[in-house]
């Protein structure tokens, strides 16, 4: 009965998204109103690398986020594992307050030992409350410290719809936006060291004895996925945040009170799909004639070498990069003296009247202006070589 009721679900879940593919084809309706028909409370999808939004709903609307919570966490551990301060192999002893945590948990016994991986995959494969708060306990002291430096980071990644009352999730008044947790999303991707276990779907950990399912099922049924949680509970309904990677481009994308766990997956899959069949990253060709040495006036050195200066990818239409004007302009001579860095010329992309991309051509070293020292000693040279 269980099979037949989850195959139901599947079914209706893939009828109502074809409704509204269909419905998209019959009356030219837009992605966007598309996604504003798909059954969650709020959406949000964005490119990692360009921090681009690509669809949203509802997506500044502060909503509880049950278990998302615990991916700050992750994102503050992941921190300290990169700079040294936290090692995968550390033993941790589980607290009394740790103990006491409701469910999800991995059963943890109070003044029992378990090291930090342990704790991570609980978090990242699981859900698990207990694990979450003796990581927190670790790292900061107390579970106090550790929402109030939570709360601090949310503030540096201008989480502006986002409240941390603590570490797991439980508390109601632990809110955030999906437009705040694309944020999110996009600093836990640059810590590779946490994919693996993003996309775990099955593990162990207690030699054993508690097993570890992730609730995501996209990271054994999808391509390219790279993670990263879902959740559920009767308060706050199906939530999630998946991640991909293909052809240089990163989605994330967060869905919080969706009506099912399959509508939950559906709209994941085919927002992600929608992304790589519409958008392409680009980043302008550069040629050796663009970069070539100029012309330096009055220097001890005769030419300068010049390079581009940070060149951001953009998020663009599939295909829509054959129509764009590339133009380059550049200074002739350049005259001494020369700081390193200076602007010298600049490659700017061009879509019709729009500016898609740009970027400023930069000296490569400084050069000193001649001086009658400088001429002295390359006649002293001169003469010395005859």
């Amino acid at each position: 009965m269980l099979y037949i009721s989850r195959l139901i679900g599947g079914l209706t879940a893939a009828v109502m998204l074809f409704c509204f593919t269909a419905q998209a084809s019959a009356e030219e309706t837009s992605m966007d109103e598309i996604v504003e028909k798909m059954p969650a409370k709020s959406i949000a999808v964005a490119e990692c690398t360009t921090g681009q939004m690509l669809y949203e709903k509802n997506a500044d609307e502060p909503l509880p986020i049950s278990h998302l919570a615990k991916l700050m966490l992750l994102l503050l551990t992941a921190e300290k594992l990169e700079d040294g301060s936290l090692s995968m192999d550390d033993i941790v002893t589980v607290s009394a307050n740790a103990n006491e945590m409701p469910a999800p948990q991995v059963w943890l016994d109070k003044s029992e030992k378990i090291s930090v991986e342990e704790l991570i995959k609980a978090l990242t494969v699981g859900n698990a409350n207990d694990a979450a708060v003796v990581l927190a306990e670790h790292i900061y002291g107390n579970t106090d410290c550790a929402v109030y430096e939570i709360n601090c980071k949310a503030k540096l990644l201008d989480m502006q719809n986002t409240a941390f009352s603590d570490v797991c999730g439980i508390d109601a008044s632990t809110v955030s936006s999906t437009s705040d947790i694309v944020k999110l999303a996009a600093e836990l991707v640059k810590y590779d060291i946490l994919t693996p276990y993003f996309c775990s779907w099955l593990d162990y950990i207690r030699d054993g004895k508690a097993e570890l399912v992730n609730r995501n099922r996209l990271v054994r049924s999808y391509k390219g996925i790279t993670g990263m949680k879902a959740c559920g509970s009767e308060n706050v309904g199906e939530c999630g945040v998946f991640t991909a990677e293909k052809r240089g481009m990163k989605i994330a994308v967060v869905v919080l009170g969706c009506d099912s766990r399959d509508n939950l997956e559906d709209i994941a899959k085919n927002l992600i799909d929608s992304c790589y069949d519409c958008f392409s990253v680009y980043i302008p060709e550069v040629d050796d004639e663009m970069t070539k040495d100029l012309p330096v006036e009055g220097g001890e050195k005769r030419t300068v070498p010049v390079t581009f200066g940070e060149m951001t990818p953009v998020l663009i239409k599939k295909g829509s990069s054959k129509d764009f004007d590339v133009e380059m302009t550049c200074e002739e001579v350049l005259k001494a003296p020369i700081k390193k860095g200076k602007c010298c010329g600049k490659l700017v992309v061009r879509d019709g009247e729009d500016t898609v991309f740009q970027a400023d051509l930069l000296t490569n070293e400084s050069v000193k202006e001649i001086s009658f020292a400088f001429c002295l000693r390359k006649m002293l040279l001169y003469f010395l070589k005859m």
